[in-house]
């Protein structure tokens, strides 16, 4: 709700503009009221071509439609272009050059031309498809300037053609103010490509070791994240001199939505499903939306122009859903279903503003503030707001399950290992002898330890099984004894050194690992299981279990 706020003021200057402009007897642009550094929206009659096949050696002859206070301008379909003639006035006593730029982002050609004698003689084009080498505008906002002698007046004529949205809003900049607001759109948008790529880093390195699944769909989530931003904002043609037209360039950005979408669909499942209730049937949920997400797409990414508008609103859709599930989940007290919940409102808050200002554009005014003019088209901003707000929280979900996981992980490992160490001392000492056996236990007692010592030793080992250097010296120092005497009770109480012990427990929790199906490969479960090489592991468990660990991997004990 915060990036309403700053748009009310501006909807009602545009209404007291609105009171004024309708005394316009034409489209003539004085620039004596453009302070510099100042923006407002450009006065011009228009022409629609259809086709896009008329040449500008013939759009002079056109009959134009101008109407006062007409700020934002349709454009025809896929093949059509816009054409907008207006005259600017330059009152100054030096000259000044000025810029007409447009709050959209998509456009695939802005060619500016200056009526001449009758004839319209090109003074610049900026665009998707201009190659670098033609262009003199090296911003991410699409804009064509031209200079104007003082106290003169010209006539300019602007052809835009291939953009994404349905319409388009032209303003009249100065060349600074245009410059301050590209800088601020770059900022946002790189802001968003650096995110993505450092959670695509963190996600790979952290989440990875834990569970296939954690890090997954998350990272084709941050992925396709980074795709569309990329194409929908220009890098590729300012990074790499690629132009493509918004013909090819919009079925990407259809696939990459669809990615997104669906990513967030299965993500959202793994953390909200992961103790599934056999009484409710939540999985339905999300089967149905990726059926519907799925479908979408394919219709997007087939025919953009024609079928191309219910994948936006599934879009928009799927972020709802997943709210009530997830608001659902935490009411029942899933942990991880908050962060969840709060991650999918911060996503539906910026994906609903960025459709509102999408369909309800504001009405553009004067002013001298870049980022004023960035709120009157806030959608990029939003976007980038909601997105990184989303992938913080998202974050905070998966850290949560993890560390739920972890817990659950090592109690059941710590209780695998102590009932098997009970079951290996029964077998070896009689019932006379059990009786010597829980000295350990009241001597810890005593000591305030709070538990047996040889639970504690395992409990440690467990608390540091990814530490590949945790070795016996580690382990006294945790548990507040010398090497000497550890080694001393867990030979008595084991019949193992501090080492075997630690890599018993090792092989242990490796063997859970499998049966449990945490990891799909064996060096996931090693490198999980602190040990640093695959191969010393894999022979390890072979000698401890009598078969290999990919056997386990495959055995039916382990589905």
């Amino acid at each position: 709700m915060a990036l309403l706020v700053p748009i009310m003021p501006a909807q009602a200057g545009a209404q007291t503009g609105a009171e004024t402009c309708s005394e316009a007897a034409g489209p003539t642009n004085s620039l004596a009221d453009l302070p510099g550094g100042q923006l407002k929206p450009l006065s011009a009659s228009y022409f629609l071509d259809p086709s896009g096949d008329i040449e500008a050696n013939s759009i002079a002859a056109r009959d134009f439609t101008f109407t006062p206070c007409q700020t934002v301008f349709d454009i025809p379909g896929r093949d059509g272009a816009l054409w907008l003639r207006f005259d600017a006035a330059n009152p100054h006593a030096e000259g000044q050059t000025w810029g007409v730029a447009f709050l959209e982002t998509i456009v695939d050609e802005a060619a500016l031309y200056e009526e001449l004698d009758g004839a319209l003689v090109p003074v610049m084009r900026d665009g998707r498809i201009v190659p670098p080498t033609q262009n003199e505008n090296s911003s991410l906002k699409t804009a064509v300037s031209f200079a104007i002698d003082p106290g003169a007046e010209r006539t300019y004529f602007v052809r835009v053609s291939g953009t994404y949205a349905p319409s388009l809003t032209p303003v009249l900049s100065s060349a600074r103010m245009l410059e301050d607001w590209s800088d601020i759109f770059t900022i946002i948008s790189a802001s968003l490509l650096g995110f993505c790529v450092i959670m695509i880093v963190f996600s790979l390195i952290l989440f990875r070791r834990f569970d296939v699944r954690f890090y997954q769909y998350y990272t084709i989530y941050l992925f396709g994240m980074f795709c569309l931003t990329s194409l929908y904002d220009g890098w590729f043609i300012q990074s790499w001199g690629v132009t493509v037209p918004i013909e090819q360039v919009r079925r990407v950005i259809e696939l990459a939505s669809g990615l997104v979408m669906l990513a967030n669909i299965q993500y959202c499942r793994v953390l909200l499903t992961v103790d599934p209730d056999p009484r409710e049937r939540r999985q339905l949920v999300f089967h149905v939306l990726t059926g519907i997400g799925l479908a979408a797409t394919i219709w997007a990414v087939v025919d953009p122009w024609e079928t191309g508008t219910p994948l936006p609103i599934v879009f928009i859709l799927c972020p709802f859903v997943l709210l009530f599930v997830s608001g659902r989940k935490a009411l029942k007290g899933m942990k991880q279903a908050v962060p969840v919940f709060a991650s999918l409102l911060a996503l539906s808050l910026g994906l609903f503003s960025s459709l509102y200002f999408f369909v309800f554009p504001v009405d553009v005014v004067p002013t001298g503030s870049a980022f004023e003019v960035i709120m009157m088209r806030p959608i990029t901003l939003s976007y980038a707001t909601s997105t990184i707000a989303e992938g913080i929280f998202m974050m905070l979900a998966i850290s949560s399950m993890i560390n739920a996981i972890q817990e659950q992980r090592n109690l059941a490992v710590s209780e695998t290992v102590r009932l098997r160490g009970e079951v290996e001392r029964a077998k070896q000492v009689g019932n006379a002898e059990l009786e010597a056996i829980e000295a350990p236990a009241a001597e810890a007692v005593e000591a305030g330890s709070g538990g047996g010592f040889l639970d504690r030793a395992t409990q440690a080992v467990i608390e540091n099984i990814d530490q590949r250097g945790f070795g016996a010296g580690a382990l006294a120092s945790t548990l507040g004894v010398t090497e000497k005497t550890l080694g001393r009770r867990l030979k008595k109480s084991q019949g193992l050194a501090p080492a075997a012990f630690i890599r018993s427990i090792r092989l242990r929790y490796a063997r859970d690992l499998i049966l449990q199906q945490q990891f799909e490969t064996v060096a996931e479960i090693a490198n999980a299981s602190g040990f640093a090489s695959t191969s010393h592991f894999a022979k390890l468990y072979r000698e401890e279990f009598k078969e290999p660990p990919s056997e386990t991997l495959r055995t039916p004990a382990a589905v």
